[in-house]
């Protein structure tokens, strides 16, 4: 019988003795009250707070866990609660790091803006009876040792920042002389070198294990909704570092998302993504006609690697590009019912082959589409 992953013995209370069912204040008082932490969300850091203040079979410093946790899910919320708990414990310095600066923007916003509709922490942060401020910071030297000073990073540049002396820049001296907590999100980009069916590109993951490697009493915790369980390089390397698998199917079991209608069809790659992108635009359509401002989002997934999601974006704005009247033809003897009644639809509003074919052009032209 196969060694069981961490998340396996955590919920074992058998094993590991039961765990700590009582939030610190320094989360319940310091998190925005909009933000009502669902189960899972408890289990999660609890999980954590074991893991961090416990001895257990497999432990190792400096510690690096990872959550795997769907998407939608509120992995967000979970961080903000590990940075008021963690500075509790006596850390003020945090890396968020993430492979796109549209993540990072929206992250901020999370963090630092009380006028945002999705600020995760009271506007006045008490911790151990001390007003604490949230900075924003370049890097680690001379910050205030009262603030949580957050720096928000991608991976490019912080692999570049740290291979590249620049001034000001962050250095590798910030993590030897501090103890940092690194907050990685999404983060599967990181594991190109562990990950033998990638190209390997070793520089992010080796960046990230030589700053992390700097002090023992720093942490790595990665955030991820896809993190690979069928590869036996990532089953090694996360063995005793996975503290809670919370996938899709689960959240959907938990009836937390949306219900998801699966459609099937005997059509090539390309008339599948029409037909996505037709449902799309008759949703946005819809929405415009009671006077709703929805705007679908539509997801491509590759189905294991990097270099494949890069193909697949290539072959859609090929495919957007050179899009025709013909091509929506063909797309209308789609046997899906969805996809006829939104013909009927675009029929009923008088929206022509041509018209549509326009707008499916604008609604997603390059610049509107992210590779994530």
């Amino acid at each position: 019988m196969p060694e069981q992953f961490l998340y396996e013995k955590l919920g074992n209370i058998s094993e590991f003795g039961a765990l700590s069912k009582e939030m610190p204040k320094s989360i319940t008082l310091n998190l925005n009250p909009r933000y009502e932490m669902r189960p899972y969300q408890d289990e999660a850091l609890f999980r954590f707070m074991y893991c961090y203040e416990k001895d257990y079979p497999g432990k190792t410093l400096p510690m690096h866990l990872l959550f795997n946790m769907a998407t939608g899910s509120g992995k967000t919320l979970i961080m903000a609660g590990l940075i008021l708990y963690l500075y509790e414990k006596g850390y003020r310095n945090f890396l968020f790091f993430v492979n796109s600066t549209n993540i990072i923007q929206k992250t901020r916003a999370n963090f630092l803006n009380p006028e945002s509709s999705k600020f995760l922490f009271v506007p006045d942060i008490v911790i151990c009876n001390k007003h604490v401020r949230i900075a924003t910071v370049e890097n680690f030297d001379a910050v205030n040792p009262s603030d949580i000073n957050i720096c928000f990073t991608t991976i490019h540049k912080l692999h570049s920042d740290l291979t590249i002396k620049k001034e000001g820049a962050i250095t590798l001296e910030d993590f030897r002389k501090h103890k940092v907590i690194l907050i990685a999100d999404e983060a599967h980009h990181l594991n190109r070198k562990t990950r033998s069916d990638e190209e390997l590109f070793e520089g992010w993951e080796n960046t990230v294990e030589r700053i992390f490697m700097q002090n023992y009493a720093n942490l790595l915790l990665e955030f991820t909704a896809t993190h690979d369980f069928e590869n036996a390089g990532m089953v090694e390397k996360y063995r005793n570092k996975v503290v809670i698998r919370y996938d899709l199917q689960q959240y959907r079991n938990d009836r937390f998302s949306k219900d998801v209608m699966i459609v099937q069809s005997d059509f090539g790659l390309n008339e599948r993504i029409l037909q996505a992108l037709v449902l799309s635009q008759y949703k946005q359509e819809v929405a415009a006609k009671y006077r709703i401002n929805l705007k679908p989002v539509v997801l491509f997934k590759a189905q294991r690697t990097i270099a494949q999601s890069h193909e697949n974006k290539e072959n859609f704005h090929r495919l957007i590009d050179g899009l025709t009247v013909k091509d929506i033809a063909k797309i209308r003897k789609s046997n899906v019912p969805a996809v006829q009644r939104a013909f009927y639809f675009f029929q009923d509003r008088g929206i022509t082959d041509a018209q549509l074919v326009a707008r499916l052009k604008r609604e997603f032209q390059a610049n509107f589409c992210l590779l994530s």
